[in-house]
């Protein structure tokens, strides 16, 4: 997975000259979480009760990620 979104982001900022790209995961997804670290996204902040969990029983906080060029 991690090679996908690395050759997205490459695609995105070569291609479609992009000048900031964003990956949001769920908190309690840690293997979500280890992508953006993998590929030296930085942590901007975490979005708090952003999002409902899938069976819609509770609000979830949300991890922001990026990267610029």
């Amino acid at each position: 997975m991690t090679e996908a979104v690395q050759g997205i982001c490459n695609f995105a900022f070569n291609q479609l000259n992009a000048r900031r790209l964003e990956i949001r995961c769920d908190t309690k997804n840690t293997k979500s979480k280890s992508i953006p670290e993998r590929l030296k996204f930085n942590l901007e902040g975490i979005s708090k009760n952003e999002d409902l969990s899938v069976d819609g029983s509770e609000l979830r906080d949300t991890y922001i990620f990026a990267k610029v060029n």
